[in-house]
């Protein structure tokens, strides 16, 4: 008669060779070993973060990390611990730095990036965040080329006298008229030149900034595949760094943002005996239209509609306020549309705009989560919070939240959201160092009410978001360290252009060589303070107990009922 097996010591040596092959695995597959990025459950007791600054860009690109908010309700937190590379492993310890770190990115590519924090009572957690870096060569447009600000270049207008003087007949008509230009030594024939600007164009003097069409008179024709190219007057901006350093600021962030170079501008009235005239610096702008949102958010998301918002005093603004399902309902500055439609214009078709103002201010939510995610069904809050966090932080308060103006919203149709995109900044670095971390309480000029600026600090999650924005952006950037360096790198490139009546505004200059230097200081002296002010707020955590005014109910706008 045979033994019966003994199944439990069979279940034992499978016990036994399972633990020998795992141990194995650990040792010969060392991805999978103990700095091994490994899926963690999340711990109620160790919450963590993951931020990138910038996200999204092109190589090389150095991005700066932090895990800004994270924290422990039971100890200390000991280790943070990255996976800067996305290769599996945590390789860099940034511990000693209080978890804070940096990594230059120079293949294209999409990172999964994971930081895993460690307390002393033992306690694990991880968080991700995702850098995406293109190649320059992925981008329609050389813009490394012609955007060159290496140096200040030379840009001719070769015009007739009487086509200049009906420019100036009525230059708030924006008259269009015929030129040709010469590009640093590239003449391109036949282009449109008009006046551009709004407020700028009335108080510029001679000097305005000026619009070239470069297919106005001949079809389709480009230079180096761009069709319009914009010249700004730095109007009310004697030190001419505002609106390059506001560009470069977003940039830095993640926004998507222009690019700029400064130039030389003269101007050549052909058919008079007198050579070229000398008009100034300008600072050379990228032009935001549908190759503009191509290369920044892929070749299949050109199809979108692309709207620029307008303002006007008490004609009203593109304040995302809900006034109904037709667009005829809503403000109309200077008789236009508020939104006004940049791409898609034999269809005009405002749905997704009128879409997203209802999502913002026509649904009366019942909870948190509601709002949240219709919110982030139509928008990249993401975006809109890293947007936020630079013009608050520098302090551009002619944008959305006060003036209605000012700002681009593309909807990517890849995607189905409203991107914010960085847009006109030469009114940053004004007020004081003490402005609120999450800005004033809404309203000036003609924006009522601006409910996204509004709703979205009422929700915990999305300040701290913005807060860890705020940190990275006064930690690398907008501080003694960095800014005052860079702005004297603009001003020394600037400098020897200034000589001349016109080198800022007009045959009577509204500013002095004197006060291109002192504006500077006084740029980098606000810079200081305001960093120190915003970095003392985060450091001491106050951020947390901030709450924005107004508190406002995602339900109601009467009635304060902070959401968590």
């Amino acid at each position: 008669m045979r033994n019966k097996p003994n199944y439990r010591l069979f279940e034992v040596g499978s016990i036994i060779i399972f633990i020998i092959i795992t141990m194995l695995i650990v040792i010969f597959n060392p991805a999978q070993g103990v700095n091994a990025v490994e899926e963690s459950l999340p711990s109620a007791k160790l919450e963590a973060y993951a931020y990138a600054m910038p996200h999204q860009g092109w190589a090389p690109m150095r991005v700066y990390f932090s895990a800004f908010g994270s924290e422990s309700t039971t100890g200390k937190i000991l280790s943070y611990e990255w996976d800067l590379d996305g290769n599996g492993l945590y390789d860099t310890d940034a511990s000693a730095d209080g978890g804070y770190a940096n990594y230059t990115y120079t293949k294209p590519g999409e990172y999964l990036i994971t930081v895993r924090i460690t307390d002393d009572a033992g306690h694990s957690s991880t968080a991700n965040t995702i850098v995406k870096v293109k190649h320059p060569s992925s981008s329609s447009v050389d813009y490394w080329t012609i955007f060159d600000d290496s140096e200040v270049r030379r840009v001719e207008l070769q015009i007739t006298q009487e086509n200049w003087d009906s420019m100036w007949e009525q230059p708030d008509s924006k008259k269009r008229v015929e030129a040709d230009i010469i590009l640093f030594g590239n003449l391109v024939e036949s282009i449109s030149v008009s006046m551009k600007g709004n407020g700028s164009l009335g108080g510029s003097g001679e000097k305005k900034s000026w619009k070239i069409d470069l297919n106005d008179f001949v079809d389709e024709q480009e230079y180096r595949n761009l069709k319009q190219i914009l010249f700004h007057n730095n109007f009310g901006d004697a030190s001419m760094l505002r609106e390059k350093m506001g560009y470069e600021m977003s940039t830095f962030a993640g926004v998507p943002a222009g690019h700029t170079a400064y130039v030389e501008f003269w101007i050549d009235i052909v058919d008079d005996e007198n050579p070229a005239e000398y008009w100034g610096v300008y600072t050379m702008v990228e032009r935001v239209d549908a190759k503009y949102v191509r290369n920044r958010f892929g070749n299949d998301s050109g199809t979108g509609n692309l709207y620029k918002a307008d303002a006007w005093f008490e004609q009203g603004a593109a304040d995302l306020v809900y006034y109904g399902q037709d667009i005829e309902d809503y403000p109309k500055p200077r008789g236009e549309v508020a939104y006004g439609l940049q791409t898609n214009l034999d269809e005009s078709d405002y749905s997704d705009i009128i879409n997203l103002c209802y999502v913002i201010d026509g649904v009366q939510y019942q909870t948190k989560e509601d709002f949240t995610q219709a919110l982030e069904d139509v928008l990249n809050v993401d975006g809109y919070l890293r947007y936020t966090a630079v013009l608050m932080t520098h302090q551009n308060l002619d944008t959305y939240q006060y003036t209605g103006n000012n700002f681009y919203l593309y909807q990517d149709p890849m995607t189905g959201k409203f991107e914010f995109l960085a847009w006109d900044l030469n009114s940053a670095w004004m007020g004081s160092p003490e402005f609120p971390l999450y800005g004033e309480k809404c309203c000036m000029g003609p924006v009522q009410w601006s409910p996204l600026f509004t709703k979205v600090f009422q929700v915990a999650h999305y300040r701290q978001d913005y807060a860890a924005y705020v940190d990275l952006l006064t930690r690398y950037w907008f501080n003694d360290n960095y800014f005052p360096a860079r702005a004297a790198y603009w001003q020394e490139m600037v400098s020897p252009y200034l000589a001349g009546d016109k080198a800022y505004v007009g045959d009577s200059a509204l500013y002095s060589l004197e006060q291109f230097t002192s504006e500077k200081n006084q740029l980098v002296s606000l810079t200081s303070q305001r960093s120190q002010y915003l970095q003392s707020l985060l450091s001491s955590e106050q951020w947390r107990t901030i709450i924005p005014e107004p508190n406002v109910d995602l339900n109601t706008e009467g009635n304060v009922n902070e959401m968590h």
